[in-house]
């Protein structure tokens, strides 16, 4: 039987410092905010990373860069170039994750550097619209490739309610517990590897067999300008999306000054081997224009050497597996996103919530997964314009935290920092930030002013629904007051 339910205050005034009781898991004390507990190990810290990182891009749609370019040699070293930025931009954060080893990542960083406001800009940006919408593409994407096993066509409501089922049943994994979270996302991350390496293998065969002919000439293209390499490094760096994902969950780790940085760099090591390694097979099986026509390049890639059980079979099944560690490491981060936000009030305070037992946040779980299951109804399209749309952005705060690192060091310079960059690199990457946001808007004005629209959104619904002195408050926090119960009950109820 569940607890008694105490009467609460459910105000979620902005920054207030007193959160309610059934906030807190057993043995903690009321008068601080609630805490996660340190659970992830090293080895769950790499996995976390790579399970997160390599998702369906590199089995389904790694053609973006080579239609930008059209040029194998330059398809590789943009692949290089978009693992060395996402390796730099991971180290460099990894001084703020040790400095301030809080559950939020990006958020909890521009809180601390630049505010509130800042910071709410964020959070509504994306975990209000894009998280959820990568979140259902990814499992759409995991149903489609699960389906296709047994049925050649399946119809769209089987692939659409088959990921919402898998969407339901990762939360659940996440909600269970970090230990069991991070041990599922270890046997995933080995499913992954094993499945690159059969890539790598049959790219291997191939060349074995004498067949040079699609790696000949590798620097030749007459079309590659400034702006192709622009948006080939776009589609790249989506590939890359999650190295941050470990950030989020500073607040957990084991040791994070000594098991975060370390973390990091074999995991985003793994990663980048195995993006080129695949890229390097994908180009010696088939040739620019067949990469740039396959649905999905990694079944067509294996089908030449190894024949269609493979890439028809087993490399369905490994896109399926990778989209599952995927999914599982992104809800666990926009989880913690959202955990955050609500601890500072930026959220309804009960998504704040923690399980008194297993100390997960299963609220802040829930609630973007069924925004996710909410957005599996729109066309697919326009999941995917809503991803496109607002990627570019994601740059402007990623540029603001690199340059945060010059404003914390100046600020605070007696802040612990375990870990320190060299400051050339925030320098250098504050300047790709600008660089990346200012090509869109000269290339495709339209759009990119759109987005920067719906980020000035947030703007107006901070001062009148999240500022303490906002005239609608009561009313949003007697809302509150209608689910804070229920979620409670699932929080405190639930062994």
């Amino acid at each position: 039987m569940s607890p008694p339910i105490e009467p609460i205050n459910t105000d979620f005034r902005d920054g207030e410092e007193d959160p309610t009781k059934p906030l807190l898991p057993s043995g903690q004390s009321h008068s601080v905010k609630p805490k996660l507990q340190r659970q992830i190990t090293l080895l769950g810290g790499v996995a976390l990373t790579v399970s997160t990182v390599i998702g369906s891009g590199i089995f389904v749609s790694p053609n973006g860069i080579v239609k930008e370019v059209n040029s194998v040699g330059v398809a590789l070293l943009i692949w290089l170039g978009c693992g060395l930025v996402a390796c730099a931009a991971s180290l460099c954060i990894c001084e703020l994750g040790c400095a301030i080893p809080s559950a939020g990542g990006i958020y909890s960083f521009i809180l601390r550097i630049y505010g509130k406001l800042p910071a709410f800009m964020f959070i509504w940006t994306f975990d209000l619209v894009s998280n959820p919408a990568g979140l259902a593409i990814i499992h759409l994407t995991l149903a489609k490739y699960l389906l296709v096993i047994f049925v050649s066509d399946p119809p769209e409501w089987a692939e659409k309610l088959c990921a919402a089922c898998f969407m339901i049943s990762l939360c659940m994994v996440n909600c269970y517990g970090v230990k069991f979270m991070t041990s599922v996302q270890t046997c995933l991350m080995f499913f992954k590897l094993i499945a690159i390496l059969v890539i790598v293998v049959a790219g291997s065969i191939y060349l074995g067999q004498g067949h040079h002919e699609n790696i000949e000439g590798f620097f030749t293209n007459e079309t590659v300008t400034p702006t192709s390499i622009t948006f080939a490094f776009y589609s790249g760096l989506w590939a890359y999306n999650g190295w941050d994902a470990l950030f989020h969950a500073g607040e957990e780790m084991d040791d994070p000054a000594r098991t975060l940085p370390t973390a990091i760099k074999l995991g985003m090591a793994i990663v980048v081997s195995a993006y080129l390694l695949a890229n390097t097979a994908y180009m010696s099986l088939l040739t620019p224009s067949q990469i740039i026509g396959a649905k999905a390049v990694a079944e067509a890639a294996v089908s030449v050497s190894l024949g269609k059980v493979f890439g028809n079979i087993i490399i369905p099944l490994f896109v399926a597996l990778s989209c599952m560690g995927a999914s599982t490491g992104s809800i666990f981060m926009i989880g913690r996103q959202v955990f955050a936000a609500a601890r500072e009030g930026h959220f309804p305070r009960f998504l704040s919530l923690l399980h008194p037992k297993r100390n997960t946040p299963i609220p802040a779980l829930i609630f973007p997964c069924v925004i996710a299951v909410t957005l599996l109804f729109l066309p697919t399209s326009s999941i995917e314009s809503l991803i496109q749309l607002s990627q570019f952005t994601m740059w402007i705060f990623y540029g603001a935290c690199f340059a945060g690192i010059f404003v914390l060091r100046i600020r605070e310079p007696e802040l612990p920092r375990p870990y320190r960059t060299w400051l050339i690199v925030p320098g250098i990457l504050t300047l790709l930030s600008l660089y990346l946001l200012v090509t869109p808007f000269i290339q495709r004005p339209v759009a990119s002013t759109v987005v920067i629209a719906v980020v000035l959104t947030s703007i107006p619904v901070y001062f009148l629904v999240i500022h303490k002195s906002c005239f609608a408050e009561k009313k949003l926090n007697s809302l509150s007051d209608l689910f804070v119960n229920g979620a409670h009950h699932l929080c405190c109820g639930v062994s």
